[in-house]
C-alpha cells in the first residue's frame, strides 16, 4: 500500500514544463533514488512532496499522519544562529542530537552557524533532523560537501533506517549503496525501477 501517492501532476515554470501528468506511488520502506538530467525537476518534485511547493495541477496525497523531515541542499538559517540555537531544544533532551553532532566532528556547540563551512553546516542540520522521529525523509543532494567518513556515516544511517527515503543525489555510489528503487524523470513523466542506480542502468541499456 501507497504511503504517497503522486498524481497526475504538472508543474511549469515560465515556458519550461517541468511535469506533465506525471504519476507516481511511493511505499513504506522505499529507498528511492531520484535521477534525470540537470533542469528534469529533481529538486522541485522533493519540495512539492515537503509541502514546500505546490504543483500547478494534480495533487501529491500523503497518508494520514505521516511524518516528513527535509533536509534541502542549501539549509538557510536564521541570522546570528549558533549550532546549540538552531539544533539543541531548550529544556528537553538533546542527546541525540548531540551524539549525532559529535559523530559527525561538531563539538563546539557555541559556533555561529555564519562562520561554519558548507560542509560543517550541513552535518548540523543531518544531526538534527536524523535525530527527530520522522517516517519519511527527503534528501536533497546530502553528499555535497561531506567528506568520504561522513558519507559513510550517512550511509550505514540511511542502510539501517526503517523508514522510506527520497533522495536526490549526484553520487552514483551513494545511490547503489543504498537505494533499492529509482525514479527517473524524463520530459516531464515519472518512470519507476525496482532496483539500484547500477540495475537501472542496465535495465535502461535493454
Amino acid at each position: 500500500m501507497n504511503i504517497i501517492n503522486v498524481e497526475h501532476l504538472y508543474k511549469i515554470y515560465g515556458e519550461k514544463i517541468i511535469f506533465d501528468d506525471a504519476s507516481f506511488g511511493i511505499q513504506k520502506g522505499d529507498k528511492i533514488g531520484i535521477v534525470g538530467i540537470n533542469g528534469t525537476g529533481k529538486s522541485t518534485l522533493l519540495k512539492m512532496i515537503a509541502g514546500e511547493e505546490t504543483p500547478d495541477k494534480g495533487q501529491i496525497i500523503k497518508q494520514n499522519g505521516l511524518k516528513l523531515a527535509y533536509v534541502p541542499q542549501n539549509p538557510v538559517f536564521s541570522e546570528d544562529s549558533t549550532i546549540r540555537s538552531y539544533a539543541l531544544k531548550k529544556g528537553e533532551e538533546n542527546w541525540k542530537v548531540e551524539s549525532n553532532l559529535t559523530e559527525l566532528n561538531i563539538t563546539r556547540f557555541d559556533q555561529k552557524i555564519e562562520h561554519l563551512s558548507g560542509g560543517q553546516k550541513k552535518r548540523v542540520v543531518l544531526a538534527k533532523i536524523l535525530s527527530d522521529d520522522f517516517d519519511v525523509l527527503l534528501l536533497d543532494e546530502p553528499t555535497n560537501h561531506l567528506d568520504e567518513a561522513m558519507i559513510r556515516w550517512l550511509e550505514e544511517y540511511l542502510r539501517s533506517y526503517k523508514g522510506t527515503v527520497i533522495m536526490v543525489t549526484h553520487d552514483r555510489y551513494f545511490l547503489d549503496r543504498v537505494t533499492n528503487r529509482i525514479l527517473e524523470i524524463s520530459h516531464g513523466k515519472m518512470y519507476g525501477y525496482d532496483s539500484d542506480y547500477s540495475g537501472f542502468l542496465e535495465l535502461k541499456a535493454q
